[in-house]
């Protein structure tokens, strides 16, 4: 699938505003880093986003092999990022939500190793790498609370790696996104990816998630409207996940 790239970091063509945001007044603060952290904090990290990026649908934020000058914390919508086999096929890595921060791993790396689109009309924080790699100096609390992110990140891809059922995978995953999507009460969640991509990053067919979604619902766990899902038994939901759920 092609998607319109924007380039390398430093040469965006997507929309980008003057300035950066008010960390203390925004609206995704409970999804980002500095949730809770005290005003110092919040001021240093405040301090480090040089401004805002706003991508629409198919927008490419950088490609794999790209010049890494920035890392990214995601205030709105989804990024997905991927690489690319032999043939060119897509290998889905993760999904980004409000307050994911993207390009971590390229703290010890000058380039970009995957490709990272916009799957949904999305908002992201712009934040210079090198800055970032000053937070172990500057700010130990804030460079915990990475580590906690990446080790959380770490548990996520190796259970991918395991032998897991199918109905394990797409269970752990839907109680995952109703987490982080953390829909009203009484409301659905809306996922912003496709089945494609869902079976891609769970390494599974797209007919097979179909299936599992389909016997689920028959079985009372949920309720599917094309990307609408309400999550009817989550203990049910739980104990079909097995260990992936925790």
């Amino acid at each position: 699938m092609a998607y319109d790239a924007i380039g390398s970091s430093t040469a965006f063509t997507a929309t980008r505003t003057g300035c950066g945001p008010n960390c203390a007044q925004c609206p995704s603060r409970q999804h980002c880093l500095v949730r809770d952290a005290d005003p110092m904090d919040t001021a240093r990290w405040n301090g480090m986003v040089e401004s805002l990026l706003n991508l629409p649908a198919g927008k490419a934020l950088f490609d794999a092999g790209a010049t890494a000058a920035s890392t990214f914390s995601v205030r709105a919508g989804c990024i997905k990022t991927f690489t690319l086999d032999s043939e060119g096929n897509e290998r889905v890595r993760g999904f980004h939500l409000a307050g994911d921060i993207i390009g971590l791993d390229t703290l010890t790396s000058e380039r970009y190793p995957m490709y990272a689109v916009a799957i949904v009309p999305t908002q992201v924080c712009v934040m210079p790498r090198e800055e970032m790699r000053q937070l172990t100096q500057h700010a130990p609390a804030l460079m915990n609370r990475l580590i906690d992110r990446l080790s959380h990140s770490l548990r996520q891809a190796l259970s991918l790696a395991g032998d897991y059922t199918a109905d394990q995978r797409v269970a752990a995953f839907l109680l995952q996104m109703h987490d982080r999507l953390a829909p009203l009460p009484g409301r659905n969640m809306r996922l912003p990816m496709g089945r494609r991509d869902i079976a891609n990053y769970l390494r599974l067919a797209t007919e097979t998630v179909c299936r599992v979604l389909t016997r689920f619902e028959q079985r009372g766990y949920l309720q599917v409207k094309d990307r609408e899902i309400g999550l009817l038994d989550t203990a049910a939901l739980r104990a079909a996940a097995h260990s992936l759920a925790d």
